[in-house]
């Protein structure tokens, strides 16, 4: 494992990016393949992978993506405004997302359907953030990152997978409608890091454009769907977050 460790260390930059956005889509992929054990998974344990994800990706919001944009930048006005523009971005595009969708017969088909496209369109700028994390700050921060990225990927695919396969879609379709779901993750992530690489001057910029776009995602996608279980859902995203946080500290 440890072999594994150094030789990912010590590979090009963006072979690295590669293989993040990679992972990012296997953990899509296992996500979906949950729909063939349907009978045996039970939805509470895909809300607590769920909370988890937003704990560290939390986390890696501010540890990643803008503590660093303030160690390569003074001005706090460039920081704040990139900030609110990435959350503004988000804004937008779930709006005219939103709009698109209620202008459609809303039978329980095409909603699987437009949900498989809204998470689709969600982990594009995830895999922006991961490239972008990969090409300015360091080799930890990136893989937090990742890690927090990937394990909330999880119920996502499966999210795809069981909505499709609730509505009639044979299982093997509805575990490739999850899995195409993330296949726009790598590409994103190699495109944020040459964008980074070729502009570096925006450095700062991006991340914390990243990170307005991380805590407008994070924010948006966490509701507890029972209330009995927000207690529990709250103490998993602190558990994530610690975990991530200690995991910043030890390794910077």
């Amino acid at each position: 494992m440890i072999f594994i460790i150094n030789y990912f260390f010590n590979l090009d930059n963006l072979l690295q990016t590669t293989i993040a956005g990679l992972v990012c889509l296997l953990f899509t992929s296992l996500g979906a393949f949950t729909v063939f054990f349907s009978k045996y998974f039970k939805k509470i344990t895909l809300d607590i992978i769920d909370a988890l994800s937003v704990g560290i990706m939390l986390s890696a919001t501010f540890f990643s993506l803008l503590f660093p944009a303030t160690k390569i930048t003074d001005n706090i006005y460039v920081l704040l405004f990139s900030f609110i523009a990435g959350g503004l971005i988000v804004f937008i595009g779930n709006f005219i997302f939103n709009k698109l969708y209620n202008n459609k017969n809303k039978n329980n088909l095409k909603r699987s359907l437009l949900l498989f496209t809204s998470i689709t369109l969600h982990n594009l700028p995830e895999g922006l953030v991961v490239g972008a994390a990969f090409g300015g700050t360091n080799i930890m921060a990136a893989l937090s990152l990742t890690i927090g990225i990937a394990i909330q990927n999880f119920p996502e695919g499966a999210a795809v997978s069981f909505s499709l396969y609730n509505n009639g879609i044979k299982k093997y379709r509805a575990c490739l409608f999850g899995i195409l779901s993330g296949v726009i993750e790598p590409f994103a992530a190699i495109s944020g890091f040459l964008l980074i690489k070729w502009v570096k001057d925006i450095l700062p910029v991006v991340l914390s454009l990243a990170a307005g776009v991380m805590l407008y995602v994070i924010l948006l996608e966490f509701t507890p769907k029972e209330d009995n279980k927000k207690d529990l859902m709250v103490f998993m995203i602190i558990l994530g977050f610690s975990l991530m946080m200690l995991l910043e500290l030890i390794l910077d």
